[in-house]
C-alpha cells in the first residue's frame, strides 16, 4: 500500500498530527496564567503537565496492546473520543481538580490514539517507517506554532487559556473524521499472544530507545513548557508576549521535520538520530547558559530545527525492530517518554520553586546528553543482532 495514496492512513493523518501539535503546546504558554489563575506553586501547576503525562503513558501501552492483539480501528476511534472529552472537560474547569480530570482524559485518549496510529503507519509504510511518520508529524510543528500566539491572545480575553482547549477539541473532532475514513489494514500480529508480545518488548534496544525518547521529551518540556515562564520570570517580557515567543521552538520544529523527510531518503536512519540529538545538545546548552533574550530564542529556534526529526525517526526504528509487535513497542516506547515526561516535570516545578526557572530549564541539556549516549549504545546492540 503507497504512504501516499489517496486513502492511505499517513496524508490522513496529517490533520490530526496538526491539532495534537497545538494540543501539545499549549500548556507551556498557559503555564503562568494557570498558576496565576488558581494561585499555585511551580510544584502544584506542573501537575497540568504531570497528569496527561502519566495517563498518555498508560494509553499508549493499552493502546499498543489492543491493537496489535484486537485491531486497530476500533482502539483509534475510543482514542479520539476520550480525548475530546477530556479537552472538552479542560475547556470548561471551574478548578484545579476538574482541570486535572480533563488533562488525565485527554492524555489516556491521546496515548489510546498514538500507539495504534503508530503500528498503522509501519504496517502500510515498512522499511520507511522513519520516513513516512516525519511526513504524517510535519503539520504537528504548525500545529504548536500555532499555539502560543492562539494563547496570547487568548489571555487578553475574557475566555482566557480555557479558550485553547475548546479550539483544540473542534479541530480533534474534524481530524478524527478524516483520520477515520483511512484505509486502515487489520493488525499484521493479531494473533500474536501476549506473551510474544512481552518478548519483544523486554529487550536492550527498544528499552534504549524509549529512554532517548524521554530526552526528546525533555527538550519539549524546557522549551515548550518552561520557556514562556523563563522569559516572563526571568528576562522581563509580558506574559502574551512571552506566551506568543515560545512559537520560536516550534517554528524550528516544524521545518526540522520537513528537512527531515528529505534526508530520510538520504542518510541512515540511526546517523539521522545520533545527528539530531547531538546538534539538539548544543543548542539545549546554548539556552540554558547564555542570558542574551535575543540569543536564547536564536537557539530554540535552531533546537527545532535539528531536533525535527529525532522523534520520529527513533519511534520508526523502535516499531521496525519487531514489526509483529509494532503497536506493542510503539506503545511502550511512548510510555517510557510519557512517563519520563512526567517525573522530569515533577523535578523541574520543584526546582523553580527551590532555586529558578533558569535551574528548570538547566535539566534539558543533562537529560539530552544522556539520551545521546544511550542511543550510541542501542545502535551498538541493534548493529550486534543484526549481525548474528
Amino acid at each position: 500500500m503507497s504512504i501516499g495514496g489517496r486513502r492511505s492512513v499517513v496524508p490522513r493523518s496529517m490533520p490530526f498530527y496538526f491539532t495534537v501539535g497545538l494540543l501539545l503546546a499549549m500548556p507551556g504558554p498557559s503555564l503562568e496564567a494557570v498558576r496565576a489563575d488558581f494561585n499555585l506553586t511551580y510544584l502544584l501547576v506542573v501537575l497540568t503537565l504531570i497528569v496527561p503525562s502519566i495517563s498518555y503513558a498508560s494509553g499508549t501501552i493499552m493502546g499498543g496492546l489492543v491493537a496489535d492483539r484486537l485491531g486497530r480501528r476500533a482502539t483509534l476511534t475510543t482514542g479520539v473520543t476520550l480525548l475530546v472529552i477530556g479537552l472538552l472537560t479542560s475547556g470548561v474547569s471551574p478548578a484545579l481538580g476538574v482541570l486535572l480530570i480533563g488533562t488525565c482524559l485527554n492524555g489516556f485518549g491521546f496515548g489510546l490514539t498514538e500507539a495504534p496510529l503508530t503500528a498503522t503507519i509501519s504496517d502500510v509504510a515498512g522499511e520507511a517507517t522513519g520516513r513516512a511518520m516525519t511526513i504524517s508529524q510535519m503539520p504537528f510543528g504548525f500545529g504548536a506554532l500555532t499555539a502560543p500566539p492562539l494563547v496570547g491572545a487568548l489571555l487578553q480575553t475574557p475566555i482566557g487559556w480555557r479558550g485553547g482547549y475548546l479550539a483544540a477539541a473542534l479541530l480533534v473532532m474534524l481530524a478524527a473524521v478524516v483520520l477515520l475514513s483511512a484505509r486502515i489494514p487489520a493488525a499484521t500480529a493479531r494473533r500474536a499472544v501476549g506473551e510474544s508480545l512481552v518478548s519483544a518488548v523486554m529487550r536492550p534496544v527498544p528499552i534504549l530507545l524509549g529512554m532517548v525518547i524521554i530526552g526528546y521529551f525533555s527538550m519539549q518540556l524546557g522549551l515548550g513548557g518552561f520557556l514562556a515562564a523563563y522569559l516572563e520570570a526571568d528576562h522581563g517580557f509580558s506574559r502574551p508576549a512571552a506566551a506568543t515567543l515560545v512559537a520560536a521552538f516550534w517554528l524550528g520544529i516544524s521545518l526540522g521535520r520537513i528537512i527531515g523527510a528529505w534526508l530520510a531518503l538520504r542518510v541512515q536512519a540511526y546517523d539521522l538520530a545520533l545527528g539530531s540529538a547531538g546538534l539538539s545538545l548544543i543548542c539545549a546548552i546554548v539556552v540554558a547558559a547564555v542570558p542574551q533574550p535575543a540569543a536564547i530564542l536564536a537557539a530554540a529556534v535552531l533546537a527545532g530545527l535539528v531536533a525535527g526529526p529525532a522523534f520520529t525517526t527513533v519511534i520508526g526504528i523502535g516499531v521496525r525492530y519487531r514489526p509483529s509487535a509494532a503497536g506493542m513497542i510503539a506503545g511502550f516506547m511512548l510510555a517510557m517518554g510519557g512517563t519520563g515526561f512526567a517525573g522530569l516535570s515533577l523535578l523541574a516545578g520543584a526546582i523553580a520553586d527551590a532555586l529558578s526557572v533558569r535551574a528548570a530549564v538547566a535539566l534539558m541539556p543533562v537529560t539530552l546528553g544522556v539520551a545521546f549516549c544511550l542511543l550510541l549504545l542501542a545502535r551498538r546492540l541493534h548493529t550486534a543482532e543484526l549481525r548474528s
